[in-house]
This record gives C-alpha cells, sequence and structure tokens, in this order.
C-alpha cells in the first residue's frame, strides 16, 4: 500500500464516553472511532497504530488516502463538477419550487438590529395589492416557472406579512393555492396581528398551513429587542400566539435568535419553553438562528460548552436538533460513498427560487430584497426581465469559492450567506463560515446520539 496521510476533508465531532464520529468531507462517509485514534489521526504523523485491516477499512471510507493534498484537491473539484451537473437535472425538471411574496416592507415592530427597517421610507408601493397578485398568476408566474412545478411553497415574507392591510393580497394568494393539490403556504411573522388574521390560518387547503415565529432570547432581552412601534414589549404577545397558533392545528417552527455573549438568555429562553410545554409540543419545533454579531470562532471555550449543550438538550427532548439540516440524518446510515448535492448555500440565482415584493422587482436573497441595485430582475407590462445579478448568483458554487474548495466541510456548507461575504468581505465570491461548522458538527452528534437510544 502507499503512504498513507489523513484526508484533507477529514472533520471530527467527539461524542463523549471516549468515542468520536468521524466524517469526510468528500465521501460523506460517517464513523465511530475511540477518541483516542480520532486524536492520531488528527495528528497524522504516525499510523502505525493501525492494524493494516484498519488502515484499509479508513482508506475505502475515504479518512485516509495515498492521494497527495494537491490530487486530492482534484479529485475533490470532478466531485464538485458531477454534483453541478446532476443538480442541473434535477432543477430543469422543475420538481419543487419557492416562491415568496414580500407584501410589504412596513412592520409594527421597530427591533433594532433588523437589516430591513429603512426600506419601507424607501419603497415607492407601501403593500402588495389583491390586483398585484392576480396579474402576477396570470401573466407572470407561467414565465417565471414554464414548467409547472409539481411542489410549490409559497412564503409570505415582510416587513410583516401579517399586518391587516395585507389582506386583500393575502386571500388571493390563498384562493390561488386552494385550487392547486401541489401547493402550500407559509409565514414568517412576528405573529402579534394574529386576532386580527386568524380566520387565515388552518390545516386546510387554501389557508397558511406553516408559521415561523420568531424569539430573541428570555423575556428580558426579547422585550429589549422586539418591541412595538408604540414602545410596548411583545414577548407574552408572541407566546400567546405560538399556543393559539398550536390550537389552530398547523405547524409552528420557532426561530430562536443566538446573539454573541448572551447565551444565558437563550437558555433561559428554553427552560421557559419546556416549563410551559412548548418546547417538544408535536406542533412546535424550535431552531436556533445566529444573529448578526454570533461566530462560533469568536466563542470562549464556555460558551462553546453552553452552546452544545443547549443544542443538544434541545435535541434530546424535542427528538429533532435545533437547526435547518434535517438532510444530514440519513449520512449516518451510509456505507458507501454517495453524493451530496450541497455545493451552493442557498437557491439564490436558481430557476426554482424567486422572490418578488410590492414594487415587481424580483430579488434572489431574502436579506437584499428592497435594495434595488441588488434586483436580479423585475416584472413590467406583462414581461419578466432578468438582470446580469441574477447570472452572478448562479455562478456562486464550490468551484468558484477558491477558500470554500479546500473546506472539509465544504459539502455541507456550500459556501456560507452569498450576502453576508459580499457585505463582510466586499465579494460574494468569498467565503462566508459564520457558525456553518459548528451547526453541521452538533447537528451531526444529535442525529447520531438519538439514533443510538432508539430500541
Amino acid at each position: 500500500m502507499k503512504k498513507l496521510r489523513t484526508s484533507s476533508y477529514l472533520n471530527q465531532v467527539d461524542i463523549g464516553n471516549g468515542t468520536t464520529l468521524l466524517y469526510n468531507g468528500s465521501s460523506l462517509c460517517i464513523d465511530l472511532v475511540p477518541t483516542e485514534y480520532a486524536r492520531q489521526l488528527a495528528d497524522g504523523n504516525d499510523l502505525s497504530f493501525l492494524m493494516p485491516e484498519e488502515q484499509q477499512h479508513l482508506v475505502n471510507r475515504g479518512h485516509l488516502t495515498p492521494l497527495s493534498a494537491k490530487r486530492e484537491l482534484e479529485e475533490f473539484r470532478k466531485l464538485v463538477r458531477l454534483i453541478l451537473d446532476k443538480r442541473a437535472k434535477l432543477d430543469a425538471k422543475h420538481q419543487f419550487a419557492n416562491l415568496c411574496f414580500i407584501l410589504t416592507y412596513n412592520c409594527n415592530l421597530a427591533c433594532g438590529y433588523c437589516y430591513q427597517k429603512s426600506l419601507a421610507e424607501k419603497t415607492a408601493v407601501a403593500s402588495m395589492s389583491g390586483e398585484f397578485v392576480d396579474r402576477f398568476f396570470s401573466d407572470y408566474f407561467p414565465q417565471l416557472f414554464p414548467k409547472k412545478p409539481k411542489q410549490l411553497l409559497i412564503t409570505l415574507f415582510g416587513g410583516e406579512p401579517l399586518l391587516p392591510g395585507n389582506r386583500e393580497a393575502i386571500t388571493r394568494i390563498l384562493a390561488f393555492a386552494k385550487k392547486r393539490p401541489s401547493v402550500r403556504i407559509s409565514v414568517a411573522t412576528n405573529a402579534t396581528t394574529l386576532p386580527e388574521m386568524a380566520d387565515l390560518i388552518g390545516p386546510e387547503k387554501g389557508r397558511i398551513q406553516s408559521v415561523q415565529v420568531t424569539l430573541d432570547g428570555d423575556r428580558s432581552l426579547h422585550d429589549k429587542n422586539r418591541v412595538a412601534v408604540s414602545g410596548k414589549p411583545t414577548f407574552d404577545a408572541t407566546i400567546a400566539a405560538v399556543r393559539e397558533l398550536a390550537d389552530l392545528q398547523v405547524h409552528v417552527s420557532l426561530r430562536v435568535h443566538i446573539h454573541q455573549g448572551k447565551l444565558e438568555s437563550a437558555r433561559e429562553l428554553i427552560d421557559y419553553l419546556e416549563q410551559e410545554k412548548l418546547l417538544g409540543h408535536p406542533r412546535v419545533s424550535v431552531y436556533f438562528s445566529p444573529i448578526n454579531t454570533f461566530d462560533s470562532d469568536m466563542n470562549s471555550p464556555a460558551e462553546s460548552e453552553l452552546f452544545s449543550r443547549m443544542f443538544q438538550d434541545v435535541a434530546a427532548k424535542t427528538n429533532r436538533p435545533p437547526s435547518n439540516l434535517d438532510y444530514m440524518n440519513r449520512f449516518l446510515d451510509m456505507q458507501e460513498k454517495k453524493i451530496l448535492p450541497k455545493v451552493r448555500y442557498c437557491g439564490a440565482g436558481g430557476d426554482n427560487f424567486c422572490i418578488v415584493d410590492p414594487a415587481g422587482d424580483l430579488y434572489g436573497c431574502y436579506e437584499e430584497a428592497g435594495h434595488r441595485d441588488r434586483r436580479i430582475g423585475s416584472l413590467a407590462n406583462g414581461q419578466v426581465k432578468f438582470r446580469a445579478l441574477k447570472d452572478s448568483y448562479s455562478r456562486r458554487n464550490l468551484l468558484n469559492l477558491p477558500e470554500c474548495i479546500r473546506c472539509s466541510a465544504a459539502l455541507f456548507c456550500g459556501g456560507g450567506c452569498p450576502s453576508e461575504a459580499r457585505l463582510q468581505k466586499g465579494s460574494m465570491f468569498t467565503s462566508h463560515c459564520h457558525q456553518n461548522k459548528a451547526f453541521i458538527d452538533e447537528t451531526l452528534k444529535a442525529f447520531f446520539l438519538r439514533k443510538e437510544v432508539k430500541p
């Protein structure tokens, strides 16, 4: 056997009790080994502690390789190209599409960190009209999705989409969905106007069937950051709305913000949700979302430990990790090399994802919506016209991200948020790692531990 070395794409996750998960970011194979073995593999200087058959097994799984670092990188590039080609063929079939309506940039809250807070004043059209919705579906929808998608998710977004002034536009969208069994409707809302809009929500066809609601930490932090325009706190109203939504028989996704240096607040919120029997509720799920300044690489050891404990505690009590990485579950059962189609961070630039706002502008990114210089297209005079930015977004994949193509977690991450990369580093063709690696590791660990306790 040729001289072996540890793969450049090898990752490790400490499971506890002296064991570690090895997962390879190229082969996507996952194995449980003694932590001491993992430490020596990471060191990579001496592999003599392994028996010949153990070495061969690790070669077969991709954790060890006879290839030089340069040659392994070349092989990884080929894999990414293969995934891109397969993904393009799948996308061309239009099996699934995601359409987002930004109904308004207005909001009844005044959150200090909101990236949209200045947009309402700059927007010529205050809110989407029912007439616009009808014209969109008759004239523009067939152009945006010429091959009717077999499944279509429509997301209502804002500003605050459930402002009563948006009722007409919402009812027209729901009427479109009611006639089509393949269409589902979701909304991202602060939920404080729910009492006035609850009749639009329910599990039936032609209603809003899933709802995302944000909590910013415990009552103290939430009421400091997420206040009404009037200055009133919103924590109690938000919790009451979550209970009402659960009673309406819809799925509620609680987005829990994670702030740098304020993890104790998130911990107290989780304890409160458990006390109120919302954590683990059959119609309520929880996921963590880092907000603005959070960066797992900047956490102190104590913060990292707290984040890990909190993450795994929620996973154990709800039977799912508090992240949006559910697709990673199936990799734990892999017995041979398989392909993971994750070479882009998001759907920006793709033909199966589109955001439209009240002015008829099209965007590829939620965080760039409303900034007209970041439009990917526009709707006017019955025609859809795309701009060069759409193609730029479509070219943002691992092959065009020099930093990312060498990263051991690249296929699980896809390069990070392009909008944040542009804002932080000046170009979307750079990486934005943020918290991605920590979330990947914790999600994989949670899925593994969940499988371990099953009978």
